[in-house]
């Protein structure tokens, strides 16, 4: 049996019996998934007007920082994609770009953070249909 991945995460789950003498590195990766997934901030440059923030099975990626903090030039509105649209995210965003960030994940609804502000977001992973909502639109 080969292994599998966290639906959410990424995280390899080694099949009983794989990689004699190699499982140590998997496990390092693993823990430090773990680390960006709990408290690992990452710091996104934007150029352009397009970003695809995306989470790799079984390897380190941006999309598996919980704080994004996002700078850099863009030339306008920065549409972020969230890949891939299958997993939940909850992630709390920092904007300094100097320009709007969108984030959308399927074709349902977008969160737009603007420049100088903070939000936290939820990505409900609905595949093509995902949608993403703002949390701190219901904080008091």
């Amino acid at each position: 049996m080969a292994s599998t991945y966290t639906v959410n995460s990424g995280i390899e789950l080694v099949a009983n019996g794989e990689q004699s003498g190699t499982w140590g590195d998997t496990t390092n990766t693993n823990l430090q998934i773990v680390d960006r997934l709990t408290n690992g901030v990452g710091a996104i440059t934007l150029s352009g007007t397009t970003h695809t923030l995306t989470t790799t099975d079984g390897s380190l990626s941006d999309g598996h920082y919980k704080v994004l903090v996002f700078g850099g030039s863009p030339s306008g509105t920065n549409t972020v994609t969230v890949t891939p649209n299958d997993q939940d995210k909850l992630y709390f965003v920092k904007n300094g770009s100097g320009q709007t960030v969108t984030f959308t994940q399927g074709s349902g609804a977008n969160v737009s953070v603007a420049n100088g502000d903070s939000k936290v977001i939820y990505l409900d992973g609905a595949g093509s249909g995902e949608a993403v909502f703002d949390l701190t639109a219901d904080f008091a």
